[in-house]
């Protein structure tokens, strides 16, 4: 079944719910990556929360709307970053993939083990049109659908609930992956909640549903069983969009001192960029880095004059 995300909205426009199966999605991040199983576990957890949290944004100018989630851990995962867009693209990387972590009492991956349970959990949401919002919370649990329902109730104060996950069999590929978001609005009344958080509990876990034969859909079926109404569809994929020309504005951005380093060091050896998201490898010859020094040096001259 390929990779799908559904917004939908139910209790007459009160709640609004994105559901996404991403199992493609986090098997082609692993595939890059070559994470552990529990570091994928996390990677395609990130991932599909940044999904889900890019469908509320609306394409609305010429530049792409995303959303970037960044998970700043005290595991040894390190660093988890993931990009998403309305489009349903998204990308994701994660500083040390070879992290390893332990099992939960019932067996399964324990991805706070990787994650860690103290840091930062941050959304930077670009709406394509004047800056970005940049909204910051500790992290609560390192599982990350907390963290991510903490965050939308701290920074965005919206009630929710959401489910991540992610199988990883024994193999060591993506059998299933997916989640839901569900975001209460207003004139939810205090039972019409009540009622919703006992039907969320009572769904079980993503993947085993999953294993069922359900797909995003049929969670909102569960979820809504009075009725929602399906406001869009889009498919999932993996989507870098790194090229040469960004690399080059990379560069450029580390300043005139490592640019000058990495000048030096293509005496020796031919200096090779490799993509952070999709590990595509840049050779930069020396005399582009030579004309990106030029520039860098020009762009910072004029700012002093100005």
């Amino acid at each position: 079944m390929p990779d799908e995300l559904i917004r939908a909205m139910a209790l007459s426009g009160r709640v609004r719910a994105v559901a996404a199966s991403t199992t493609e999605t986090v098997e082609t991040l692993r595939s890059i990556h070559d994470p552990s199983p529990t570091v994928t576990a996390a990677l395609g957890r990130a991932a599909t929360a940044a999904l889900l949290l890019a469908a509320s944004l609306e394409k609305i100018t010429r530049r792409e709307p995303m959303v970037t989630l960044e998970i700043d851990g005290n595991g040894p995962a390190g660093r988890l970053l993931a990009t998403a867009s309305p489009a349903g693209w998204v990308r994701a990387t994660v500083a040390n993939p070879l992290a390893e972590g332990s099992l939960r009492d019932d067996g399964k991956l324990h991805v706070a083990s990787v994650v860690g349970d103290d840091g930062s959990f941050i959304v930077t949401r670009d709406p394509g049109i004047g800056e970005p919002y940049k909204g910051v919370v500790g992290l609560v649990s390192g599982e990350i659908a907390k963290d991510l329902v903490h965050y939308l109730s701290e920074s965005e104060q919206t009630p929710a609930a959401a489910a991540l996950g992610v199988f990883v069999v024994p193999e060591g590929y993506v059998q299933h992956a997916g989640g839901y978001l569900v975001q209460l609005l207003a004139g939810v009344s205090e039972s019409e909640a009540a009622e919703l958080a006992q039907t969320v509990a009572g769904l079980g876990t993503v993947t085993t549903r999953m294993r069922e034969g359900r797909g995003p859909e049929g969670w909102l079926q569960q979820l809504f069983p009075d009725g929602f109404e399906i406001v869009g569809r889009s498919s999932v994929c993996f989507r870098c969009g790194c090229s040469r020309d960004r690399v080059e504005r990379a560069v450029k951005l580390l300043g005139a001192g490592e640019v000058r380093s990495l000048l030096d060091q293509s005496l020796i050896d031919p200096v090779t960029l490799t993509c952070g998201f999709c590990k595509t490898p840049y050779i930069v010859p020396r005399d582009d880095l030579a004309r990106l020094l030029l520039e860098v040096e020009t762009e910072t001259s004029t700012l002093r004059r100005a």
